[in-house]
């Protein structure tokens, strides 16, 4: 299972992102090490956001611990479909 810490740009099918908005966002996915960023790449970009840009990638520990819900739902999510993600709420500021 692979983390990444990411960024992209709303497309505008989800109204609770502004189109063409950047906001930091946290990805899962399973997938084997040659093909965690490609994977992370389609999961973003399947669910409304363009311009991804992966910043950090990691190879989670297993078993997966976390006291922090959000992070447990993501899991969650990565391991029971194709993958999870965590948008922060907060626009990233551009100016």
């Amino acid at each position: 299972m692979w983390a990444a810490l990411c960024t992209g740009r709303a497309d505008g099918s989800n109204p609770k992102y502004l189109a063409h908005v950047r906001h930091a966002i946290l990805a899962m996915v399973r997938a084997p090490e040659p093909e965690a960023q490609s994977a992370i790449y389609a999961l973003l970009q399947s669910n409304g956001w363009r311009e991804p840009e992966i910043k950090n990638l990691k190879l989670l520990d297993q078993p997966f611990h976390s006291d922090d819900p959000t992070m447990h739902a993501c899991h969650q999510s990565a391991t029971k479909k194709d993958g999870g993600i965590v948008v922060y709420s907060d626009p990233i500021d551009e100016a």
